[in-house]
């Protein structure tokens, strides 16, 4: 495993992702956050039931205390609203490694979003709103407040919850706790293997969400599943919402919404109007897990022998060699051993995202290389960023590969721009451009590729390799 290589918790703890499931936890990536959000609107509907109990009870524990001070608060600044701006003090928990942050730290809940929050909460309260999801409509019509946020002031109400299902899990697998304190209080949870101070905390597979619904209003109102009376009745109320845009219109907006009770309850109806299935993790469209059950079989059952470059230094034109093969196994692997399934969901109707696809390539030659005892890193950011290949021999011998869906609308740019800005960043002549041809690869961007390349070549210019695999599905056997 290369020190750049994104790390799984089942490749740290040496389990499968099958056994992480079993358990119904999340395969998250250690060196850098897996961008999954947990929603407070699937709590109730978790399958492990002891864990949807606790949950559901802590949340609604949590703000009904909120809204009990606030209630019984009689002035600003008061002994009541201090105490309950206390209970919205949500920090960012790093032990899950879920959110959007570059690294694997997030922001947490600054004193001006807690001040706005306990106010608008406050004129919500006095008008008969008793909802705890009345905090995530009040945090839609916040600047900068994202799926982060909502998902950090979840899992700090969440804590001893999280940390009881990640010890019955760790109890069914076999890993080894300890003693940690979070949140002051003592937990046995088991020990972060990067950071051995650190802990870590399991998440359930069915409370995550890759975009929350509380993103903006826009995004709920094409996500919400609404009846056409409920339509109506938001339009005629409240249909202003919709053109909310700068920070003065969302103003105005949350007064007009914050009129009555029933303006109010009518966006929390459109809100969980707009709740839907969690994540879909077991097709993961959009690559957020690492392959890492696929990483650890491939090179073993499908074996690739470059032991001429085993364990040695490599000159430009060997490292270049290596990762020809590499590719060349690669699309064998997609056209000829059936792995063409893992660029698509479970119908063969949507392919994966460009990012699932890079991930897959990367696992697949990051085992060709580990069983060669060959050196390479992903593009950047520890995996977190662009997950493309690179080959390394020291400063002077690189080799790249960058991978691109064939229904990428800047395909022939990535070749003629983007894949020579790396070269030039990386210093080297040598890159493949991977093309996984998963329908409309037309025959004008084929020929745009093929004259640029042959216009470099032409000019004297070094031009990166160009390769086409073919992924889209194929028909078994019988019913070709």
């Amino acid at each position: 495993m290369t020190s750049n290589e994104p790390v799984t918790l089942s490749m740290a703890w040496k389990v499968t992702q099958a056994q992480l499931e079993s358990v119904g936890a999340i395969d998250v990536t250690l060196n850098c956050d897996t961008n999954l959000f947990i929603d407070p609107l699937l709590l109730d509907d978790a399958s492990d039931d002891e864990f949807a109990k606790c949950a559901t009870e802590a949340y609604i524990a949590r703000f009904e205390s909120i809204c009990a001070l606030l209630l019984e608060s009689k002035e600003p600044g008061d002994l009541a609203e201090r105490s309950a701006r206390n209970l919205l003090k949500f920090h960012e928990v790093p032990y899950t490694h879920l959110g959007y942050s570059s690294g694997v730290s997030g922001s947490g809940f600054g004193s001006k979003l807690i001040d706005n929050l306990a106010i608008n909460a406050k004129q919500a309260i006095s008008i008969g709103v008793r909802d705890p999801n009345l905090f995530m409509v009040l945090c839609l019509f916040e600047a900068g407040v994202g799926p982060d946020r909502i998902s950090d002031m979840t899992t700090n109400i969440l804590v001893d919850c999280l940390a009881a299902f990640t010890l019955r899990a760790c109890t069914q697998l076999q890993i080894q706790v300890q003693d940690f304190t979070l949140a002051g209080k003592k937990q046995q949870l088991p020990w972060n293997p990067l950071k051995p101070s650190e802990p870590i905390l399991l998440v359930p597979r069915d409370i995550v969400r890759d975009l929350p619904i509380a993103a903006d209003w826009s995004a709920i109102s094409e996500a919400a599943q609404i009846t056409e009376d409920l339509k109506n009745r938001v339009s005629a109320q409240i249909g202003d919402i919709w053109r909310a845009k700068t920070r003065r219109d969302k103003d105005e907006t949350l007064k007009l919404a914050l009129k009555s009770k029933t303006s109010f309850e009518m966006l929390l109806d459109l809100l969980r109007a707009a709740a839907d299935a969690p994540y879909d993790l077991k097709n993961d469209h959009r690559g957020e897990i690492y392959p890492a059950d696929l990483r650890e079989r491939i090179a073993a059952s499908e074996p690739l022998s470059l032991n001429q470059y085993s364990g040695r230094s490599l000159n430009l034109t060997e490292a270049t060699d290596a990762v020809t093969k590499i590719i060349d196994k690669f699309k064998s692997l997609i056209e000829d051993k059936g792995l063409w399934k893992d660029l698509w969901n479970e119908k063969l109707t949507t392919a994966r995202l460009e990012k699932a696809m890079q991930r897959l390539f990367y696992a697949v030659a990051a085992a060709y290389c580990e069983a060669n005892n060959l050196d390479l890193s992903p593009e950047s950011d520890a995996g977190c960023g662009p997950v493309d290949f690179k080959m390394s021999n020291g400063a002077n011998v690189k080799v790249l590969a960058e991978l691109k869906r064939s229904t990428n609308p800047k395909l022939v740019a990535g070749y003629t721009k983007q894949l020579e800005a790396y070269k030039g960043a990386e210093g080297t002549t040598k890159a493949f451009y991977v093309v996984i041809d998963i329908g409309n690869l037309s025959s004008q961007k084929m020929s745009e590729l093929s004259r640029t390349r042959s216009a470099r070549l032409e000019a004297g210019l070094p031009a990166s390799e160009i390769c086409i695999v073919d992924g889209r599905p194929q028909m078994s056997a019988s019913k070709r």
